[in-house]
C-alpha cells in the first residue's frame, strides 16, 4: 500500500470517527458588558455572547465622563448588561457578530479614542487607564479587573480573583465595586 493511501484511509476513519463524537452542550445563557476608564473619559459598552464576548454594533456603547459617580457607573454599567444579547449559531447575525475585529477595524476604533480623548499616541491614551468586565448569569454580577497588557490589549491580572454580587444590587454598590476593580486594574 502507498503512503498516501494510507494516509486517506487514516483521514477517512478519523472523519467517520468524528461524526459519532457528541458535541458539546451550548453555554448557558449569560450577559457581557465591559467598562473601560481612560484619563479623559469612560466607556461602557454592551457585548454578543456565547462562549466568548464580542463588542456589539447594535447594543450599548456610550462614552461618559472620566469621573462617574458610584450610582451613575452603577446604572450605566447595568444598562450595558441589559443590553447584551446572547447569540447561538443559528442567529443570522453571528457571522458579523462572533468574530474578533480585523486589524484596520481595531486601528479605526483606537483612532476614534485618541481623538476622543485628544492625544496622538497609544500610550497617552492607555496612560493610567483600567478596564472591567462584567458578566451576568444565574442572578450574579461578576466583575474581573484587566491589567494593560501594551498595545492596546488587557489580560487578566494574576492573583486577583473576579468580585461577585447579587443581580439584586443597588446602582450604588455595583458602581463603587466597579471602582475599587478600575482601581485594581490601574495599578496592576
Amino acid at each position: 500500500m502507498s503512503r498516501e493511501r494510507a494516509i486517506e484511509q487514516l483521514r477517512a476513519r478519523i472523519r467517520r470517527e468524528r461524526r459519532f463524537e457528541p458535541k458539546p452542550p451550548p453555554p448557558e445563557e449569560w450577559q457581557s458588558a465591559d467598562v473601560t476608564a481612560y484619563r479623559f473619559f469612560t466607556k461602557v459598552l454592551s457585548q454578543a455572547v456565547y462562549r466568548s464576548a464580542h463588542p456589539d454594533p447594535k447594543g450599548y456603547n456610550r462614552v461618559h465622563p472620566a469621573k462617574m459617580t458610584d450610582v451613575d457607573l452603577g446604572r450605566e454599567a447595568r444598562a450595558a448588561l441589559a443590553a447584551s444579547r446572547f447569540i447561538t449559531p443559528d442567529h443570522p447575525e453571528w457571522d458579523s457578530l462572533m468574530r474578533f475585529g480585523t486589524d484596520a477595524e481595531l486601528r479605526a476604533e483606537e483612532a476614534r479614542e485618541k481623538t476622543l480623548a485628544g492625544v496622538k499616541t497609544r500610550k497617552a491614551l492607555y496612560e493610567g487607564a483600567g478596564s472591567v468586565s462584567l458578566s451576568l448569569q444565574d442572578g450574579r454580577i461578576e466583575l474581573a479587573p484587566w491589567r494593560y497588557a501594551g498595545r492596546g490589549g488587557w489580560e487578566g491580572i494574576p492573583g486577583i480573583q473576579p468580585t461577585v454580587l447579587p443581580e439584586s444590587v443597588s446602582d450604588a454598590e455595583l458602581g463603587a465595586a466597579i471602582n475599587a476593580a478600575l482601581e485594581k486594574s490601574r495599578n496592576a
